[in-house]
């Protein structure tokens, strides 16, 4: 019943954000759909889910792009989260998409800029939450690329960040104007837990993960607190 009801709601959103005077519509009252739009809204995104009887979650995505020629194009998210052997590293698609509701999104390099970042969130299961920092660059045909260069605490490169943490716990990621990069709650866990997302949790400390030539770099244990040192 809330597949169906979820997928109704998103081949009828398909259809009205084709009119080009859906443009100017306020979406913000639409009760448990995410809306994030950029400044000159000309990209808009949104994002629902709805939780199962086991605990798991199906996300819902639609984009909508103005584009130069002045077309209106809407883009259809198809949640592949459970095909994802490791979603950082995961070639994601429109039509293979990790699901999550995404909650903030920031455009990288100005107004005209056609490149942005999105924080989300995934409930994931019954056990453990998900953020996830995301890239993604709108292209001229109005279609969406997913994916950019995220340097981990591994110094690892990776296409898109997730942190995993236990469901008990509640995990900051946000975009700090003043430092000019996102903010987030450093994850550990006990000893005798060391890697095992059900027991992660924030520990006080914070990291930060800012753009520079065309990668999100990684900042460990940043003084966030103490912002005049920035």
């Amino acid at each position: 019943m809330k597949i169906d009801l979820s997928q109704n709601i998103s081949d009828i959103l398909f259809k009205v954000l084709h009119d080009k005077e859906s443009l100017s519509f306020d979406y913000g009252q639409i009760k448990n759909i995410t809306t994030l739009s950029s400044v000159n809204n000309q990209f808009r995104i949104f994002t629902w889910g709805i939780q199962l009887g086991d605990g798991n979650y199906i996300y819902y995505g639609l984009s909508q792009v103005k584009t130069k020629d002045d077309e209106i194009v809407v883009n259809k998210f198809i949640d592949s989260s459970e095909s994802f052997s490791d979603a950082q590293l995961a070639n994601i698609q429109m039509n293979q998409w990790y699901g999550c509701i995404y909650y903030e999104m920031i455009q990288i390099g100005g107004k005209k800029s056609n490149l942005y970042a999105l924080a989300g969130w995934d409930g994931a299961d019954l056990f453990i939450n998900r953020k996830i920092l995301e890239q993604v660059v709108v292209q001229e045909d109005g279609s969406i690329k997913f994916g950019g260069k995220f340097k981990n605490n591994k110094s690892r490169i990776v296409n898109r960040l997730v942190f995993e943490y236990t469901e008990r716990a509640v995990m900051s990621l946000n975009y700090n104007k003043k430092l000019k990069m996102f903010v987030a709650d450093h994850l550990s866990a006990p000893a005798q837990f060391k890697g095992n997302p059900k027991y992660m949790g924030p520990d006080m400390s914070f990291d930060g993960y800012y753009f520079d030539d065309g990668k999100w770099l990684y900042l460990s244990d940043i003084d966030y607190k103490n912002q005049s040192k920035f």
